[in-house]
């Protein structure tokens, strides 16, 4: 009765007007990120000292491990760290030692390693309607034992499968349950576990009063220890929402954790990417709607801070996919950590001065192209448009150029790693 009683308290409050915005929990800034363990696996001592450098300069506490294990389609495991349990037999460790990689590298900084466990490839149909959820959950928790054992340092542990609203997981919530509670029986109870559900407006019943009673009842099944952590992906760098949907989304989730009996922490996972999403007849209906950009790229800082904006009034810290993946300066366009670091320390605000405006667009044999725009930190990105209409993104630092494909009026214009767009250059 008490947990029906707070499922219906969840939902009143989260159906209330927004009203004035809630004071911050947290500054709009993220203090950890996700890798992914692929990524890193073959890092040596140098490239791993240089990466720590690079997360501190950014203001990174935390470091989650994706995944340190990988069931695959044909049931092969793809494993990240050298390990004795009789499921991984005959599995190679693929690269270097992740794990340990990860905490000698971190151990003279103030970054605190959490673990990813196992995911696999199936999560993503199956969820909990098949034995392997089950399986690899069992997995986890043995994982999560040796782990504990085996090295020390490991701050704390990551539950790898993505829980979210779709009807798989809702049909199937009895199960996922029953799988986080195997796993974190096996975890010390000095170590906090972390999960990163998201919540989707797409092939689901795209209403927040239909989800919430799922995470009231999750958050209240689960056997968390004071000190356990929720992080949901605000899931835009995805698409599965709109940015203007981000202040419901955060009340959902603050009000199903405030349920919990538990001191459950409410974390942030901002994500600071945009996905390549393909053009589909069920584009923006069943699934997120069509991309311009035909790779992941980095999101302009703009919207970035929004999100963070809005996440600081509902969540207690904020974590991003991913630091490593889309601000390091090692890996990407140095422009999206330093305009970054200029939001942070210019008081959350994000600079606004336009890049220059594109010059010398020419035709080269139905090839469009024109010199690099300039700009007070760095281009992000530019945008062809073709009477008009958006046709093209081009990366700064790639090949300048568009293939001319259809007659008519042709245009570009730079964006900076701020978001602020430059005025057009025609052809």
């Amino acid at each position: 009765m008490i947990k029906i009683l707070s499922a219906v308290f969840a939902l009143i409050i989260s159906l209330m007007p927004f009203g004035e915005k809630p004071e911050r929990k947290c500054d709009p800034v993220y203090s950890g990120t996700f890798i992914q363990s692929w990524m890193s696996a073959y890092w040596d001592g140098e490239r791993w000292a240089e990466e720590v450098e690079n997360m501190e300069r950014a203001g990174v506490e935390y470091l989650i491990l994706q995944d340190t294990a990988n069931l695959s389609a044909d049931g092969t495991w793809q494993l990240y760290y050298p390990s004795e349990l009789e499921v991984f037999a005959g599995t190679e460790t693929y690269g270097a030692d992740v794990i340990g990689k990860a905490l000698e590298a971190c151990q003279d900084s103030n970054i605190k390693v959490f673990v990813g466990l196992a995911m696999f490839d199936d999560w993503w149909v199956e969820s909990a309607l098949t034995a392997t959820y089950t399986d690899v959950c069992r997995v986890m928790s043995d994982m999560a034992e040796e782990i504990s054992e085996k090295y020390d340092g490991v701050y704390g542990f990551y539950f790898t499968p993505e829980i979210n609203n779709m009807p798989t997981m809702k049909i199937a919530i009895e199960k996922i349950i029953e799988g986080i509670n195997i796993v974190i029986g096996k975890i010390p109870s000095s170590k906090p576990l972390m999960l990163s559900p998201y919540y989707t407006e797409y092939i689901s019943v795209p209403m927040v009063m239909a989800t919430e009673p799922m995470w009231v009842y999750l958050i209240n099944n689960v056997n968390f220890r004071d000190g356990d952590i929720i992080a949901p992906q605000d899931a835009v760098g995805a698409q599965w929402i709109q940015e203007n949907d981000l202040e419901k989304i955060w009340k959902m989730y603050r009000a199903a954790v405030d349920t919990s009996d538990k001191d459950i922490k409410l974390w942030a996972n901002c994500e600071n990417f945009t996905l390549a999403r393909a053009k589909s007849v069920i584009s923006g209906i069943f699934v997120p709607p069509a991309t311009l950009n035909v790779n992941s790229v980095p999101c302009t800082i703009d919207r970035f801070a929004h999100q963070l904006d809005v996440a600081s009034r509902y969540c207690e810290n904020i974590i991003t996919f991913s630091y490593n993946h889309y601000h390091s300066p090692s890996y990407v366009n140095p422009a999206f950590e330093e305009t970054y670091l200029d939001y942070v320390n210019n008081g959350y605000v994000v600079e606004t001065e336009c890049p220059t405006i594109p010059q010398k667009l020419a035709d080269n044999e139905g090839v469009l192209t024109w010199e690099e725009s300039e700009d007070n930190i760095g281009i992000s990105h530019y945008i062809v448009y073709r009477n008009k209409k958006a046709v093209a993104y081009v990366e700064a630092g790639s090949e300048l150029q568009y293939v001319i494909d259809k007659e008519g009026t042709y245009s570009v214009e730079a964006v900076d790693a701020a978001g602020n767009v430059s005025e057009r250059g025609y052809f």
